[in-house]
């Protein structure tokens, strides 16, 4: 097993950092905006009701899936192992799809223009984060490329 060098060891610790801080701006933005929505929540806010509880049932399947091995820096861990079963025999990203389902859910039930580039940030991240976590994937686990054929990304139904 390969390992990362130092350089992709900070920047791996550096996306985390990244993460943490964009999920709390994006959590604080959507409790305090209080400017006008960009349409009527009514019926989009249903459907963001559910994308958020689908979004959180992913994330518990992801979880009970990954256990160990998870982390918020995209380096894989040293002791750890590829993660194929359970929903990564889908997604390679669920947790990043999870976030994103829930930061498409929340903008539906509060439909203003902070909260909407707050979740575009969050979304564009995840994706750049999980390309970056791909590299350092295949270069620990040789088996990552196979997986990565016949699996989606952080999108559903893209490869």
């Amino acid at each position: 097993m390969a390992s990362a060098t130092p350089s992709a060891e900070r920047k791996s610790r550096n996306y985390g950092a990244a993460q943490t801080i964009l999920l709390c701006v994006f959590a604080a933005v959507f409790m305090l905006d209080r400017s006008l929505p960009l349409f009527e929540p009514g019926t989009p806010g249903i459907i963001g009701l559910v994308l958020c509880a689908a979004g959180l049932a992913l994330m518990v399947a992801a979880f009970a899936t990954i256990r160990g091995v998870i982390q918020i820096a995209p380096e894989p861990r040293p002791d750890g192992h590829l993660v194929t079963g359970g929903v990564y025999r889908w997604l390679r990203h669920p947790i990043y799809t999870a976030i994103l389902i829930l930061a498409v859910g929340l903008f539906l039930r509060k439909p203003t223009p902070a909260v909407a580039l707050a979740a575009l940030v969050v979304i564009v991240f995840l994706i750049v984060k999980s390309r970056f976590e791909e590299t350092l994937l295949q270069i620990r686990y040789p088996e990552y490329a196979g997986y990565k054929t016949r699996t989606w990304g952080v999108v559903p139904f893209v490869k």
